[in-house]
């Protein structure tokens, strides 16, 4: 009963007035009918013009787009698959982040021309537009086969977005496809973007200390439409059309700029500094006395795992709410380094392994997952604790045996020279200026919302 009336809604929103959806976005269950607007800024486009906008970013939701017009059987045939896709993967919903949109191509002229835009020349055309660059062919096969290198629909035109170029009619196969485009816009944005997991963990040295905001609160709902932060002003012709990023940059006052030079400037001597420390202590290791095998006195590099253990740092939160400061210190700088050498070693464990089956013939070559999980055993035989520390950082280090090892786990040497780093009073220095600027900033916050409550100004200097 549910499939049947999943395919029932699916064909009737396909066929909706076209005075409704020009109008306004919607959402009917999983699926979202988008107007020009909404389609233009996520592709990065002028809704009027169909021109790519020349500061357009990531809006910081996945779309998936099936592009159709209302006369195309085939289109209404594969309505119902792309509606239950939309189920499985939770379309619409924060916990996807991802939506699952349909747009008619031939609504008016405004729509044609945003399809042409992207590129769109059967229906239904299947797109994916995500947080990072998707390369749909390489330079080699396309200037032998021309559009034809990425498949039958032909390339991607705009930055961020991919055609599905399989068969419509396996429905597995188009459902496999988006969760592997999710999963490459996943990795991206926790890569490279702002906000990011793993750029955040990298990040670590800069704020190491500053806790995670709170997840706003409400209904499990992505935005319908526009998302939230891309504008929609009246322009001259009385139509809308989005506020493109280029004029809102052009519209920052010369004092903002200036400090956004200042602050970049202020991060890259940081940046500088902090790896010359790292360099000195490398060199030059701070050491502690003790004896060889003969009983005589020697000075060895002091282990910062050991160090953790012995002042039980593990057991300190990194957000910054206990009151041990020094083991806030070093466990967050030897979390810092251990995510620093891991993805340096996983890094080259896969070019290295890429390598070695870059003349293996096609019909030997072997699939992502069989790649996956040979790169997986590689990491596990040659660095296990590599293998270990995502599961032990989300788990707060609980994992005595696993998380918290005895010694140093690497089997470099060099990576726990590297580690020892930590031991470096000039490290911890940074560490501690850290912690003592992010205190004064939450006091200050404090001391501000108090303010706010009491009912009073807040005091200003320099101001009648």
């Amino acid at each position: 009963m549910k499939i049947l009336l999943s395919v029932l809604i699916s064909i009737i929103c396909l066929a909706s007035s076209q005075t409704y959806e020009t109008t306004i976005s919607r959402r009917e269950r999983n699926l979202d009918h988008w107007d020009a607007e909404t389609l233009a800024a996520y592709l990065g486009l002028d809704p009027d013009t169909a021109q790519p906008l020349e500061d357009a970013t990531y809006v910081g939701i996945d779309a998936s787009i099936m592009f159709y017009a209302q006369w195309c059987k085939n289109c209404h045939k594969f309505a119902p698959v792309w509606d239950t896709i939309g189920q499985i993967v939770h379309a619409g919903t924060t916990e996807s982040n991802l939506i699952m949109a349909l747009f008619n191509c031939e609504l008016d002229q405004q729509h044609t021309k945003l399809c042409d835009a992207a590129g769109v020349t059967h229906y239904p055309t299947l797109m994916y537009v995500g947080a990072g660059p998707y390369q749909d062919t390489d330079p080699i096969t396309s200037a032998v086969a021309g559009d034809k290198a990425a498949g039958p629909y032909g390339p991607s035109k705009l930055p961020r977005t991919v055609k599905f170029q399989g068969n419509l009619n396996i429905g597995d196969s188009v459902l496999d496809w988006i969760k592997t485009m999710r999963g490459l816009s996943t990795w991206y944005r926790w890569s490279n973007m702002e906000g990011g997991w793993l750029k955040g963990i990298r990040g670590i040295l800069k704020n190491p200390f500053s806790k995670k905001k709170a997840e706003p609160k409400g209904e499990n709902a992505l935005p319908v439409g526009i998302p939230t932060g891309l504008n929609v002003a009246p322009a001259s012709s009385g139509k809308a059309s989005m506020t493109t990023y280029a004029l809102e940059k052009e519209l920052k006052t010369s004092e903002e700029k200036m400090k956004s030079a200042q602050k970049d400037l202020d991060d890259s001597t940081q940046a500088s500094t902090h790896a010359g420390f790292l360099i000195d202590s490398f060199l030059f290791p701070t050491t502690t006395n003790d004896t060889d095998a003969e009983g005589k006195a020697v000075e060895v590099p002091i282990d910062a795992f050991t160090k953790v253990n012995e002042t039980i740092a593990w057991d300190v939160p990194l957000d910054g709410s206990s009151a041990d400061e020094q083991g806030l210190i070093l466990k967050s700088c030897v979390v810092d380094l251990t995510l620093d050498y891991c993805t340096r070693f996983s890094s080259k464990a896969t070019t290295d392994y890429l390598d070695s089956i870059s003349d293996l013939p096609n019909d030997k070559y072997p699939s992502f997952t069989e790649m996956e999980s040979e790169l997986l055993a590689v990491i596990k035989e040659i660095e296990p604790y590599c293998s270990d520390f995502s599961s032990c950082y989300e788990n707060g280090f609980k994992d005595i045996e696993m998380c918290r090892p005895a010694t140093c786990p690497f089997k470099n040497e060099a990576a726990c020279r590297y580690l020892n780093g930590c031991m470096s009073d000039n490290i911890r220095k940074e560490y501690e200026d850290i912690l003592l600027e992010n205190k004064s900033s939450a006091s200050a916050s404090v001391e501000t919302d108090a303010t706010v409550e009491s009912g009073t100004k807040p005091k200003t200097w320099g101001m009648k």
